[in-house]
C-alpha cells in the first residue's frame, strides 16, 4: 500500500513537470476587469388609485303625451295651391293616357291618342264634389256655351251643323254624369262596369236607334234641340292584359268624342259630325300584347243601333302603337259591315243595304323633348257605301284633320285645326236636326280654320273661347247661311264645370 502511495505521487510530480515544460511562455499579467457599480435606481412612487364617481342613476322619462286622433281629411276641402309652371319641355311630363274625370288607369281605345277620352284637363287636381275613393265612382260635368254667327241666318242655324248649331243663342250643350266600378288593372281577374247618362243640346250625338229613337229614327221621348241620351252602359271583365267589354260604348275610330273635356275644341270636326259612328252595341276585346303595343277587336251591331232596319254583325278593328317614352304615337281603327244604304233619304235610290266601312289612321307627336311644348296630331279618314247612289255604286267620304297645340303656361293652352272634308256623292254632310233647312245632298269639299284657347282660371273650371271660318269648294249649291253663301265666319265660347 505505502509502495502504491509513492507511485502515484511519483507519476503526479512527473506529469506537473511535463505540463510546466509544455507550457515554455510565460501567461501576460492583465489587469482584473473593473467590477460596475451598481446604480440603485429611486423608487417609482405608485400612483393611487383613482376613484372613479359613482354612476348616476337614469333618470325617469316622463310619459309621452298621446296626441289627440286626427279627424280625416274633409273630402270636400278645396286645395290652394296650384302645381309649379315648368318651362323645361324635357321634364315636363307627358300627356296622360287616361282622363282626368276619373284618374284610375284605363287602357284607351287605339283611335285615341294618349290625350283622348272623358275629362282631359289642362292640370290636377279637380275638386271632386263626390270623392273617389270607393269601389264605385261617381263623377261628371256641365257645359255651356254661346255662338254668334256673322252672317245671321234667318234661320239660326249654322250650315249643315249637328252640334252648336244655332247662332246666337245660349245653348246647354251637357249634363254628364258618370256611374262606375272601374277594372282594378292589375293581374288578377276581375270585373266592373260603367253608365254614362247626358242630357242636354248634344244628346243628339249619343242615341242610338231603338233605343232612344225608334228604328227609323223618329222621336221617342227627346225633343229636337234638348234631350236624355245613354251613349255608354257596359260591364267589364279581364285584368291588365286582356279586358272583355259588353254593352253599349264608344267607337273606336275617329279622334274626338262627345264629352266636352275630351276636346279641345267647342266646336266638332266635320269627321266627327257627319264622317264615323258614334257608338256600338256589342262586344269589345282590348289587349296589350306589349307595353308599346294594344289590340282591340270586336263586333257590333250597324253604327249607333241597338234595333234597327238593317242589323248585322259588324267588325271592330284597331291597332295602336306608343314608343318608350311616349314622344309620339300611331293607331289605326276600322268599322265594317252591312248597313242601311240611304241614310239621308235622298231621291232615286234603291233601298238596298250594303257594305259600310270606315277606316282612320291617326298619327300624333306629343309634348316634351325636341318639341318642347308643342303637339301635333295627323287624322286621315276614308269611308264608303255600297249602293249609297242612284247609279248603285259606291259612296265615298273622306279627308285629312290637323290639330297643332301649344302649351303657353300651366292654365292656358292655344290650338289650331285645319280640316278638308270630301262628300264626293252628298250622302253624309246635312243629316242633322229635323228643321235644319241645309239637308243633304251637299256634295262638295267642306274645309274650317279653327283658332281657339282652353283657359284654366281655377281646376274645375274650363273656358273654351274659338274662332271658325268654314268655307266650301266644287259644290253643287251653297251651304251656309240659309243656302245663300258659300262660307260663313263664326265666334263661339263655352264653359265646362267638372264635379
Amino acid at each position: 500500500m505505502k509502495r502504491f502511495l509513492r507511485s502515484a505521487l511519483v507519476a503526479v510530480g512527473l506529469g506537473s513537470v511535463g505540463l510546466l515544460a509544455f507550457a515554455h511562455e510565460p501567461e501576460s499579467e492583465l489587469p482584473p476587469p473593473p467590477v460596475p457599480e451598481i446604480v440603485v435606481l429611486p423608487e417609482i412612487p405608485i400612483a393611487p388609485p383613482t376613484v372613479l364617481p359613482e354612476i348616476p342613476k337614469a333618470s325617469t322619462l316622463p310619459d309621452i303625451p298621446i296626441a289627440p286622433p286626427v279627424p280625416d281629411e274633409d273630402p270636400d276641402a278645396k286645395p290652394t295651391w296650384l302645381p309649379p309652371v315648368t318651362d323645361d319641355p324635357v321634364s315636363a311630363k307627358p300627356a296622360d293616357t287616361s282622363p282626368a274625370l276619373a284618374p284610375a288607369p284605363r287602357p284607351a281605345p287605339v283611335s285615341e291618342p294618349p290625350t283622348g277620352g272623358l275629362g282631359e284637363a289642362v292640370y290636377d287636381p279637380v275638386w271632386r264634389e263626390i270623392p273617389l275613393d270607393g269601389n264605385v265612382w261617381a263623377y261628371g260635368l256641365l257645359s255651356g256655351g254661346f255662338v254668334y254667327n256673322t252672317s245671321n241666318p234667318d234661320s239660326k242655324f249654322n250650315g249643315p251643323y249637328n252640334s252648336i248649331d244655332r247662332s246666337a243663342e245660349p245653348m246647354f250643350n251637357q249634363g254628364y254624369f258618370v256611374l262606375e266600378r272601374r277594372l282594378r288593372g292589375d293581374a288578377s281577374i276581375n270585373v266592373g262596369w260603367r253608365l254614362d247618362a247626358l242630357f242636354g243640346y248634344d244628346h243628339f250625338l249619343g242615341q242610338s236607334r231603338g233605343f232612344e229613337v225608334d228604328r227609323d229614327a223618329g222621336k221617342r221621348w227627346n225633343g229636337q234641340y234638348y234631350g236624355l241620351a245613354i251613349p255608354q252602359a257596359y260591364v267589364e271583365a279581364g285584368n291588365d292584359v286582356m279586358t272583355l267589354k259588353l254593352g253599349h260604348f264608344y267607337t273606336l275610330v275617329g279622334y274626338e268624342v262627345l264629352p266636352a273635356t275630351g276636346n279641345f275644341f267647342y266646336s266638332h270636326a266635320y269627321s266627327y259630325q257627319f264622317g264615323q259612328p258614334f257608338t256600338h252595341w256589342g262586344g269589345l276585346i282590348t289587349t296589350q300584347l306589349t307595353g308599346n303595343w294594344q289590340v282591340q277587336v270586336g263586333l257590333a251591331n250597324a253604327w249607333d243601333t241597338l234595333v234597327g232596319r238593317v242589323n248585322s254583325v259588324n267588325f271592330l278593328g284597331g291597332l295602336k302603337y306608343i314608343p318608350d317614352g311616349e314622344r309620339w304615337w300611331a293607331s289605326f281603327a276600322l268599322a265594317s259591315g252591312r248597313h242601311q244604304n240611304n241614310v239621308a233619304g235622298l231621291p232615286n235610290i234603291a233601298d238596298s243595304p250594303g257594305n259600310r266601312t270606315r277606316y282612320g289612321l291617326l298619327l300624333g307627336v306629343t309634348p316634351g323633348g325636341p318639341c318642347g311644348k308643342w303637339e301635333y296630331i295627323f287624322h286621315h279618314y276614308y269611308g264608303w257605301q255600297e249602293n249609297g247612289t242612284p247609279q248603285g255604286n259606291f259612296a265615298r267620304w273622306y279627308g285629312i284633320d290637323q290639330y297643332l297645340f301649344y302649351r303657353l303656361t300651366q292654365k292656358v293652352k292655344l290650338g289650331g285645326r285645319f280640316e278638308w272634308f270630301r262628300d264626293e256623292d252628298g250622302t253624309r254632310v246635312g243629316l242633322n236636326r229635323p228643321s235644319n233647312p241645309n239637308k243633304p245632298p251637299l256634295p262638295g269639299n267642306y274645309f274650317s280654320l279653327t283658332g281657339g284657347i282652353n283657359y284654366l282660371p281655377m281646376p274645375n273650371l274650363i273656358v273654351r273661347p274659338e274662332v271658325r271660318w268654314d268655307f266650301t269648294s266644287d259644290t253643287i249649291r251653297r251651304a251656309f247661311n240659309d243656302g245663300a253663301k258659300n262660307n260663313q265666319l263664326l265666334f263661339a265660347f263655352d264653359a265646362i264645370w267638372q264635379f
